[in-house]
């Protein structure tokens, strides 16, 4: 083991998601003893793929908004295909394509558009009650209007919240993706004042047309042609080469510290000696080890449905949204549409997402395979009668949420988990923060450059 500034033990990386394995990954290229632990018989969290009668499913639609210099170390550039998404919400009955076009716009009820149109000139209106100051109600309101708020932001979060309307009671930061620094959230800073009068009218409107390329913009996605869980197990066989060893099926027992300083962690029974933790898991699983403060807050469950059909039907877009309370999903994306070679030839998939807050619907999800069927047909994915194969997957407790008053829990949880100085946080859970997959590999790569705290 290595023995630095006379300390002994292993690097130990609880949890196998981007985040645990870049960090394990990138302490082993330092010439450290690392040791990863993942509760799970698998690497990669939720970024994995299922194999299933050739088809490669993702746990939900997956892709890389930035290229990092992790994913240029592991892949070839023709390993990774670009694509340009094409989302579709359906609001109403009416299929409205974002990234907006043009003629998408015209799909929004002309009421909409005109006070999205005002608000973003003038700002929000006087003397209208937008909700509590800080609520996501009041931000999206205030940014884009009353008018488009009603017509699409509140009734999609409600349907991806499992029919949870988090309008007043979630902070606006969640939409946001609140930054952590040393674990105190970063703010974004406030609106400079409205200048007054028409000048400030003339300058609302300049920055509105310079917003417009943003809005039309065509976004670049990057995808492994192998499937996304194609990361996560590069990582680890690379990790492995170099020497770290992962023990998958492992059960953390016990955290052994003194005031300022983790000891060593029992795992399986054995105790392993730390030089340093870095924590990717549950953060209460982590603070009820320590005996500090767990966390209060609500957290996000997905289920995804991994459908196969019979041939290959026509798609509009590769991912749609359908918002309307009588469809089952909130959101499907089809693999086909992204790279060749994720479905059989002349074969199509759909991979639906369904969010709950309640526990009790995981163990159900298998009950709701004929409404996902029947949502697919009414949207005319495909008819009834071609499904060949349906599953599901369950992932608890994979999207943060922060209520209203989210940075007194934090800043609480924090400050008791600063005086360990060997203590490092890093990856969604642990962050508790509502991380894109690029974020958390670079998550996991900060984690040799400071404390994360």
């Amino acid at each position: 083991m290595n023995e630095r500034n006379g300390t002994s033990g292993v690097t130990l990386v609880v949890g196998a998601g981007l985040a645990g394995l870049t960090a394990a990954y990138r302490w082993c290229q330092r010439g450290e003893d690392v040791v990863l632990v993942e509760k799970a018989p698998y690497v990669g969290g939720m970024a994995r793929s299922h194999h299933r009668n050739g088809f490669i499913f993702d746990f939900g639609p997956h892709f890389i908004i930035e290229k990092t210099s992790l994913l240029d170390e592991l892949f070839a550039p023709d390993e990774l295909v670009a694509f340009g998404p094409e989302i579709h919400m359906v609001l109403g009955g009416r299929w409205i394509r974002y990234p907006f076009t043009p003629s998408s716009m015209l799909k929004v009820p002309l009421g909409v558009q005109m006070d999205f149109l005002r608000t973003r000139a003038l700002g929000p209106r006087p003397g209208v009650d937008y909700g509590p100051p800080d609520s996501f109600r009041s931000n999206m309101s205030r940014q884009f209007g009353r008018g488009l708020y009603d017509f699409f932001f509140r009734p999609y979060l409600t349907k991806k919240f499992g029919g949870w309307d988090i309008s007043d009671v979630v902070h606006s930061d969640w939409w946001a993706m609140a930054t952590h620094t040393r674990g105190v959230v970063t703010r974004f800073a406030p609106p400079a004042p409205r200048p007054g009068h028409a000048m400030g009218a003339l300058r609302k409107l300049a920055r509105l047309t310079k917003e417009l390329p943003y809005v039309f913009r065509k976004l670049a996605l990057w995808y492994p042609r192998a499937g996304f869980g194609e990361i996560p197990r590069r990582i680890a066989e690379q990790f492995v080469h170099n020497g770290g060893v992962i023990r998958l099926n492992s059960q953390i027992a016990q955290i052994r510290r003194t005031e300022t300083r983790i000891t060593g962690v029992v795992v399986d029974g054995e105790e392993i000696p730390v030089r340093r933790l870095i924590w990717t898991a549950s953060p209460n699983l982590l603070a009820r080890m320590l005996g500090t403060s767990t966390l209060d807050m609500p957290t996000l469950h997905s289920i995804i449905y991994f459908i196969s059909t019979d041939r290959r039907y026509r798609r509009r877009g590769t991912e749609v949204r359908p918002v309307d309370p009588e469809y089952a999903f909130y959101r499907a994306y089809f693999p086909e549409t992204i790279c060749e070679g994720l479905t059989p030839g002349g074969r199509s998939a759909v991979v639906a997402e369904v969010g709950t807050t309640n526990r009790d619907d995981l163990a159900k999800a298998g009950e709701k395979y004929g409404a996902m069927i029947d949502t697919c047909a009414a949207l005319g994915l495909f008819p009834h009668g071609a499904v060949t194969d349906i599953f599901h997957d369950v992932q608890p407790d994979c999207y943060p949420v922060y209520p209203i008053d989210y940075e007194t829990h934090l800043q609480r949880y924090y400050s008791e988990l600063a005086p360990i100085q060997n203590l490092l946080l890093a990856g969604r859970n642990a962050r508790f923060q509502y991380y894109n997959s690029h974020q958390v590999i670079r998550d996991g790569e900060r984690t040799v450059e400071d404390m994360l705290f």
